[in-house]
């Protein structure tokens, strides 16, 4: 990773393999290099061909390149034969207790995919198309309140997300290169579908590992294996809200190593990142932390970080941090 501060000398490498099964967290206050530390990991592990995939907040690594392998950059479009209904549901925001819309729409997405998979649809936009088979619905059993709100949420959700589906594109894990950088570049899609992505694809991810581990195939398990960059977690991973993508966080977090997952959290607020998912990442490289509140909130998701190392990270100067977890014999 890089040298001791007070010996320039003194290499400080790590275990490559509990990062990956058991998880890392990056954090810092903006400014003190945790891009830098993120890149620096990236090739590192891509000289052990590790499939990295990073979601990409702000296009950081889309034009980045690294000496140990390339960059592959993926679409943030989802195809929507591969989204779970309450994906989309709740992306429309039609209300978990609203039974009667749900049904409405529930219908529309079915009747939406079966026209897809028919190859009849005559529409790429997969909400337009919801849209269309709810007007002809309409037209027919007369003017339905409920199905008109629907349509409203619908009409609402189209300029947000129309550029998000596209019924031509495969499943994004099918573009995941080995030994490549795989960014998802989301700079240009806000939160919401920030989120939907990152569930997506998790969520996914998860199960198709499963399925692998399920049926004793090795090879395949092995094959599905990829380590996670979610820079800006704090966004992702929302500690005091909840968000889809804040629960398959969870989710990886608890189970993903046993699937091949890892996960790496980046965030320059720590104390806004869910205590849950912080708390399983056993490795941590914290840069300067100057707020108390950041400092508190990450000493209490990690049993290795003493009161003394806490006292140190107001200090570091930029590009210096403390290395600690089961990847290091002892806090560095």
């Amino acid at each position: 990773l890089g040298c001791l501060v007070n010996q320039s000398d003194v290499e400080v490498n790590v275990e490559a393999n509990p990062i990956l099964s058991r998880h890392l967290a990056i954090l810092a206050m903006s400014g003190a290099g945790k891009s830098n530390t993120v890149s620096v990991l990236i090739d590192q592990l891509l000289g052990y061909s590790v499939p990295v995939f990073v979601f990409d907040m702000h296009g950081e690594y889309k034009d980045a390149s690294f000496p140990n392998g390339d960059v592959n950059v993926i679409s943030p479009r989802i195809n929507p034969n591969y989204m779970a209904f309450n994906e989309i549901r709740r992306l429309v925001n039609i209300p978990t207790n609203g039974y009667i819309q749900e049904r409405h729409f529930r219908r529309a997405f079915k009747e939406a995919k079966n026209r897809i998979e028919d190859g009849v649809a005559h529409e790429n936009n997969f909400l337009k198309l919801m849209y269309d088979i709810l007007e002809a619905d309409s037209e027919v059993e007369g003017s339905d309140k409920q199905i008109v709100d629907v349509m409203n949420k619908i009409d609402d959700s189209m300029d947000r997300y129309s550029n998000l589906f596209d019924q031509y594109v495969g499943n994004i894990l099918t573009s995941i290169k080995k030994a490549h950088v795989n960014v998802l570049d989301l700079s240009q899609v806000d939160e919401s579908v920030a989120s939907v992505l990152v569930s997506h694809i998790l969520r996914n991810s998860l199960q198709r590992s499963k399925n692998a581990a399920n049926n004793g195939n090795r090879d395949e398990l092995l094959e599905n294996s990829v380590f996670y960059i979610l820079e800006e977690a704090h966004i992702l991973a929302p500690n005091k809200r909840d968000s889809d993508s804040k629960r398959w966080i969870q989710r990886v977090a608890r189970e993903g190593r046993k699937f091949g997952l890892g996960l790496c959290l980046v965030s320059q607020s720590p104390k806004t990142v869910d205590h849950d998912a912080l708390s399983q990442m056993n490795n941590m490289i914290i840069l300067r932390l100057v707020e108390p509140e950041d400092q508190r909130h990450v000493q209490s998701a990690s049993e290795s970080l003493s009161q003394d190392l806490i006292n140190q990270l107001p200090s570091r100067n930029v590009g210096e941090a403390i290395v600690l977890g089961l990847m290091t014999k002892v806090p560095t």
